[in-house]
């Protein structure tokens, strides 16, 4: 009988905290700001210069070609942007898809190293121009990384925890904001294996979901 009780304790404690986080996902952040137009302006200026720095790693000589942003690319005709781009710049082995999305080929076409070289470059001068808005529109506040950080912490490792999940330990949230933008990013579910199947994972990103409402939104 006390058996019993005790299960019963157990699990209703574990219903409750399973509706606590699913409540807690959905709240919306604290108070947050977002970044201005001229901050996003920024973030895509530091990621340009982290893109240009790997292509010097790979061609010391490299000069980085005089180019600054054209126009923020968004809709259909994004793919036709790129394309005419890459075709001023005479880049050879480069596709690009339909959704804009572009494809490199580094084998068949592209022999040479400086071939290689220029179409790196290509890639790059396409790329500051004619930014896409998904990658404008991505980037994130100090305040609003502040936010995310309270809903891994609060939400997300508790839920992976309760699926059955080990999770990373969380980053001072001062160190989480401070390096979002590289690649020493934290996130609960990097590490998290599926190798084993546990009961619930096919449904895991529904009832523990990557990113909170106020950012898929």
């Amino acid at each position: 009988m006390h058996r019993l009780a005790a299960s019963a304790r157990m699990l209703a404690v574990a219903v409750a905290a399973c509706v606590a986080l699913t409540v807690s996902s959905c709240a919306s952040p604290p108070e947050v700001v977002p970044l201005t137009a001229a901050q996003r302006i920024e973030r895509l200026q530091q990621g340009f210069d982290r893109y240009w720095k790997t292509i010097a790693d790979r061609y010391p000589d490299a000069v980085r070609p005089e180019v600054s942003i054209l126009q923020i690319q968004e809709g259909g005709n994004l793919a036709a942007v790129l394309r005419a781009c890459l075709r001023r710049q005479g880049a050879t082995g480069v596709s690009v898809s339909a959704d804009g999305t572009i494809g490199v080929d580094r084998s068949a076409t592209v022999l040479t190293t400086a071939q290689l070289e220029n179409q790196d470059i290509a890639l790059f001068t396409c790329t500051v121009e004619y930014p896409r808005r998904d990658l404008y529109d991505s980037f994130l506040s100090d305040s609003q990384l502040g936010a995310l950080w309270d809903y891994y912490v609060g939400f997300l490792q508790p839920c992976l925890s309760l699926s059955g999940h080990a999770v990373s330990d969380a980053p001072a949230r001062a160190r989480f904001i401070s390096t979002f933008y590289t690649a020493k990013r934290w996130n609960p579910y990097l590490g998290v294996s599926f190798a084993t199947a546990r009961p619930g994972d096919r449904d895991i990103l529904q009832r523990c979901p990557s990113s909170p409402g106020w950012i898929r939104n």
